[in-house]
């Protein structure tokens, strides 16, 4: 039977030549890999800033909405002062003396309780 010889010369330059191609094979995955961080970085990145544009845009229509609310509420107590006030002075019109004797009551209970004790 025939054997086939082989010269270790060349077992060496085929194993040299897998090595290289590992190497490059290597170096290639090294650099898809780090193209896909990149990317998967700016894909982040921009979600980031969506999401944070999202919240400053919620966060203004909120504080708009609560202004809005707000100026209404003040503008329907003022209206409210402003009718009670109007009844209190057509009350005291209607019946001068016994506002004079409220007041006078009123006046009497104030000076009662910040009176000295002595």
């Amino acid at each position: 039977m025939a054997q086939a010889r082989t010269n270790g010369k060349t077992d060496v330059t085929d194993v040299t030549a897998q090595i290289d191609t590992i190497k490059d094979d290597i170096a290639a995955l090294t650099a898809l890999m780090s193209e896909m961080a990149k990317d998967k970085k700016d894909e982040a990145k921009s979600r980031a800033a969506h999401t944070a544009s999202a919240l400053k845009s919620s966060a203004s229509e909120t504080a708009e909405a609560a202004q809005t609310k707000a100026f209404e509420t003040g503008e329907k107590l003022r209206s409210e002062a402003e009718m009670a006030y109007l009844k209190a002075e057509e009350s005291v019109r209607q019946q001068p003396a016994m506002a004079v004797g409220i007041a006078a009551g009123l006046g009497f209970l104030v000076g009662m309780m910040t009176a000295r004790r002595t």
